[in-house]
């Protein structure tokens, strides 16, 4: 059990993901939704600066493939949140995280149900390990794995051991016995969340430094 207090709602805190094979982060500052023995929200906002590794170019890792997007050298860039927003949610001792995106409308248009190592609590918010693998989850309860592709390419790379490509294909299992279930946090209600419109935009901590700003773009 964390020592870390309980944060509460509208406290700022990051959400930081790392790997052992590079020094690069993704790191997004939020707004704290809700802390409890189920876990922790946390809002990120349209507009919030954010780490994101990416290649030397400035391009984003995808683009050099299955494979490249793993060993091709990765540079810490300084960027701006698009989009809707996305609530984030964190489940004790669980193998992933469960966002939700939201349409220009303020409805619901997915679930992401998002392979990681189960969350650390830090002084500064929330961290963990990205599994590469994902799941998309429809608001009627259809799904599909997305980026095995990207899985099978981390296998072949040695990014992922074979030990730890069964663990991910395990969590994934258990994240589709959670899918079918449909428990917290899918029954919560969270797809009618609307961010409390007085929580200012959080920033950065000053610690944090980069290679690209690609804020001006």
């Amino acid at each position: 059990m964390s020592s870390t207090p309980r944060w509460s709602p509208g406290d700022q805190v990051t959400w930081t993901y790392y790997t052992p094979q590079h020094p690069t982060r993704t790191v997004r500052p939020g707004t704290v939704v809700l802390d409890d023995d189920r876990g922790v929200v946390v809002w990120i906002a349209p507009g919030t600066e954010v780490l994101l590794p990416v290649l030397e170019s400035g391009a984003a890792l995808r683009r050099a493939g299955d494979e490249g997007m793993f060993t091709a050298p990765r540079v810490q860039s300084k960027q701006l949140w698009t989009g809707n927003g996305i609530l984030m949610i964190g489940l004790p001792d669980k193998p992933y995280s469960i966002w939700l995106f939201y349409k220009d409308d303020g409805s619901l248009g997915c679930y992401y149900v998002n392979l990681e190592t189960p969350y650390e609590r830090t002084e500064e918010g929330v961290r963990t390990r990205d599994l590469v693998l994902d799941l998309v989850v429809l608001p009627r309860r259809d799904w599909h794995y997305k980026d095995e592709d990207e899985l099978e390419g981390a296998e072949r790379t040695g990014y992922f051991s074979a030990e730890e490509i069964a663990g991910i294909r395990a969590a994934g299992q258990d994240a589709e016995r959670h899918i079918a279930e449909w428990s917290y946090p899918f029954s919560a209600g969270y797809e009618y969340f609307f961010p409390d419109p007085s929580w200012a935009l959080p920033a950065l901590p000053e610690h944090y430094t980069w290679d690209l700003d690609l804020t001006r773009r």
